[in-house]
């Protein structure tokens, strides 16, 4: 006996004519609009503490010498200072460079109009 692959209802039975799907796709939609309002908000929660943490603590440790400042000679008598901190075991982070080149630009931005002086 030989069977169809398709069946004989129609289409208008299996999917009604309202604007159900429209409901169903804008019920979508804002629910993503949600999901990516959230994310935003968290990431922007993030950047803001850590460069709140910048300021606090502008330094971390180097990352060459993990903040001990020197090396151990190969036979562990002398010591060698760092040369990428220099000795002082600490490097300025990332958002502590960002937060001075903001402020160097909006100081150079203020020092170079005159106030005030009209020509």
């Amino acid at each position: 006996m030989l069977s169809r692959a398709a069946t004989a209802i129609p289409i208008a039975a299996t999917h009604s004519s309202d604007s159900s799907g429209l409901v169903a796709t804008l019920a979508a939609t804002l629910h993503t609009a949600g999901l990516v309002a959230t994310v935003l908000l968290i990431v922007t929660v993030a950047v803001a503490f850590y460069l709140f943490t910048c300021v606090v603590w502008p330094f971390g440790k180097c990352r060459r010498c993990k903040g001990v400042g020197k090396f151990k000679s190969p036979f562990g008598c002398a010591y060698r200072h760092c040369g990428k901190c220099q000795g002082s075991g600490l490097r300025v982070r990332l958002g502590r460079h960002v937060i001075n080149h903001l402020r160097a630009v909006r100081g150079a931005g203020e020092n170079s109009t005159s106030k005030g002086k009209r020509s």
